[in-house]
């Protein structure tokens, strides 16, 4: 009889568990999965990586405890300044001034392209750079600041992959020693936090000094493919160090990877409000490493068509993976040479090489100095 009862119990448990999980598995948003009133024993909780619902503790759910929402009030609210598409065309030619031949610039000719081919009167201040290979040598990792009065805003931009060696140190580093512990809690991939340990702190400081000065000035993180990535992380550490605040912070990146575990990516959630990723489709970086284990941050600006321009059409995704976005096209990667074209070029032809040395060059080459343990070309005094 005994046996019989416990049976029946487990029976009616099980039952009663299978409603519940399908209640919140019906729920597709993050308000109406916290809010769901039909399980009162088995709440929903709302895991934003995955932009599921499940039953609290249920073991398809892949967020863990101290990541998934379990109440509306903590739910993602909207970027706390709208996506625009002119600025983010503006913003993309950062991003490729980041690639420039440093070293090679003519600080005159660079502020007369400043002048007359960017909007805003930006003006150069510095070029960080440090020599960031591991295993294969390449020329050195950059991080530029720039400054407009008139815009009252200072731009970050950050390097991307330069050439096949630096890649080939990225999946190298990426399959061997994975995952690296950051300054501010969770784990992005040891290759970027090599590279944040190295450009970071250097920056740090000059922003330090730069802002102390103009402290009601804005701060726009920007950066292609793995410069977007590193954008990223060095935003949120900014916030988290109170260097900048949140309200003050925009991040703009274009085509870049995942790059960070599922701690990670709450913790950036909740410090950085303003972050839009641009991501076009058949671009294959975005789609990498797989999402069994990393996961972008939120804020996603999904171009269906690729070949972006500023009248271009997009989607705007709020959640981490949003199957509305780049995940409606599914896993499936595309590295043929129109796939590797489309990711170089977000409303610039070949990010590149859109600022090379033709463009660029002249007899004269900016002063060297030292920032830290970087070395720094200066161009504030031109």
């Amino acid at each position: 009889m005994m046996n019989y009862l416990q049976t029946a119990a487990c029976v009616v448990l099980w039952a009663l568990i299978g409603q519940a999980a399908a209640g919140c598995f019906e729920q597709t948003n993050c308000t109406s999965c916290t809010s769901y009133s039909g399980n009162y024993f088995f709440p929903c909780t709302w895991c934003p990586m995955t932009h599921q619902c499940h039953t609290s503790g249920s073991l398809y759910n892949d967020c863990y405890r101290h990541v998934y929402i379990p109440t509306p009030e903590l739910c993602p609210v909207e970027d706390s300044k709208p996506y625009n598409q002119t600025l983010a065309a503006q913003i993309a030619q950062w991003a490729a001034m980041a690639y420039a031949p440093h070293t090679k610039i003519d600080p005159k000719v660079l502020s007369k392209v400043l002048r007359d081919q960017l909007p805003g009167n930006y003006k150069m201040l510095k070029i960080i750079q440090r020599q960031c290979d591991l295993m294969v040598n390449y020329s050195a990792c950059t991080v530029l600041v720039a400054m407009s009065h008139q815009e009252k805003n200072i731009i970050v931009s950050f390097e991307g992959t330069q050439n096949m060696d630096q890649l080939y140190e990225q999946f190298i580093t990426t399959a061997l020693a994975g995952l690296a512990n950051t300054r501010i809690g969770g784990q992005v991939l040891f290759y970027n936090e090599n590279l944040q340990k190295l450009l970071y702190p250097c920056l740090k400081s000059y922003l330090e000094e730069i802002l102390a000065a103009y402290s009601n000035y804005t701060l726009t993180m920007t950066g292609h493919s793995l410069g977007g990535a590193q954008a990223q992380i060095a935003a949120a550490t900014l916030v988290r160090e109170r260097i900048i605040s949140t309200d003050k912070l925009l991040v703009y990146t274009y085509g870049a990877p995942r790059f960070a575990d599922v701690d990670f990516v709450s913790i950036f959630d909740k410090l950085v409000k303003t972050n839009w990723r641009l991501i076009q489709a058949r671009d294959p970086v975005p789609k990498i490493p797989p999402s069994y284990y990393l996961y972008h941050t939120h804020g996603e600006v999904w171009f269906s068509t690729p070949g972006v321009t500023v009248n271009s059409e997009y989607v705007i995704c709020t959640d981490n993976e949003d199957e509305s976005c780049a995940w409606s096209q599914g896993p499936r990667l595309c590295f043929t040479d129109e796939c590797v074209r489309i990711h170089k070029n977000y409303f610039i032809k070949d990010m590149g090489y859109a600022f090379d040395e033709q463009r660029l060059g002249g007899p004269r080459r900016p002063n060297r100095s030292k920032l830290g343990e970087c070395d720094s070309l200066d161009f504030s005094e031109i």
